[in-house]
């Protein structure tokens, strides 16, 4: 029996050696190191959408400089972003990747893990957002 859970763990073990953890990417944050680029004028704007069981905004400004707002449950946390490379990079030192977008839908992903996307949707009048980031956003 306890062959039978070292050889589970070695094969767990094993199966996870290829995932990133956002762990590292926070560990090693250089998040004011990173000198954002402009986007574009269709990314300028309020985006709303779900990553998992948050509800997510965030919000871009021209120079590449935003925020990225979530909500759950009672947890509400507005914190800064950048784009740089066609990522976005939060203050707390997580990515996410843009996949694709056009003026009405943006799909981001996350590079951790299994690597969830994420579809995030314009909200210019925060129809969609949850309180919280609707006020915090609406500036």
């Amino acid at each position: 029996m306890r062959n039978l859970k070292i050889v589970w763990a070695v094969a767990l073990t094993a199966g996870l050696v290829g995932c990133q953890s956002p762990m590292s990417d926070m560990m090693n944050n250089n998040f004011v190191g990173i000198t954002p680029e402009p986007v574009t004028d269709e990314l300028v704007g309020t985006w709303t959408g779900s990553m998992g069981p948050y509800l997510v905004s965030l919000q871009w400004q021209p120079d590449g400089y935003g925020h990225f707002c979530y909500s759950y449950g009672t947890a509400d946390v507005l914190q800064k972003i950048k784009f740089s490379g066609g990522e976005i990079f939060i203050q707390d030192g997580t990515r996410l990747k843009i996949k694709e977008y056009t003026k009405q839908l943006m799909t981001v992903h996350a590079p951790y893990f299994a690597g969830k996307d994420s579809m995030l949707y314009t909200d210019s009048d925060f129809q969609n957002a949850s309180a919280f980031c609707a006020e915090a956003l609406n500036t």
